[in-house]
């Protein structure tokens, strides 16, 4: 578990309102809502649980969605994530969806909302692993994320392209293929 360090906040911002993020230090809750702006969050986390009270006493509302670490969020939880993020964006407030290290769960739902809010899949997730680089979902995740776009699609009648698991995944760990310290990963140095 990585140590609390207070105020130190782990987030990036996937749109102006949009921001993804791993763990929040209960240190952090009021300068979450006083510099950054936000009023409202999303714990995917199922190991640990932000403290509302906490939460509540800076002016922000929680929504709690407890999904196993590497694990799809359920869909029926992922359509109440995305109305309810969807919402306070319509009204023009300030959303943080994190779970323990922004990188599965977290990044999973803002895909989804960046979706419903007109964005192609593909593009969303290409918006979201520029803004916070460690997004990669897990192949569970990606494949949670391709079942949502089915039924997201049925829903509305949009004509939207389901990515395959090959596509996304070039996009989600597109990191790995990237050099290190300036070469190729496995190069000797």
């Amino acid at each position: 578990m990585i140590p609390d360090r207070a105020g130190e906040l782990d987030l990036d911002w996937v749109t102006p309102d949009l921001a993804v993020g791993g763990r929040l230090p209960l240190a952090a809750a009021g300068r979450l809502a006083r510099e950054h702006g936000i009023h409202h969050v999303v714990d995917l986390r199922v190991e640990e649980c932000d403290d509302e009270a906490v939460l509540r006493a800076h002016g922000i509302e929680l929504l709690r969605l407890p999904t196993q670490d590497l694990m799809g969020v359920a869909l029926p939880m992922l359509d109440d994530g995305v109305s309810w993020v969807g919402a306070k964006l319509d009204r023009g407030a300030k959303v943080l969806v994190h779970c323990q290290h922004g990188v599965g769960r977290s990044a999973l739902l803002a895909l989804c909302v960046l979706v419903a809010r007109g964005d192609p899949p593909l593009a969303a997730l290409a918006r979201a692993k520029a803004a916070r680089r460690r997004v990669s979902p897990s192949p569970g995740q990606l494949e949670t994320y391709r079942a949502w776009l089915a039924t997201w699609r049925a829903r509305t009648g949009q004509d939207l392209a389901i990515p395959s698991f090959d596509e996304l995944a070039w996009i989600a760990y597109s990191h790995l293929r990237e050099p290190a310290g300036g070469q190729a990963r496995g190069a000797a140095r």
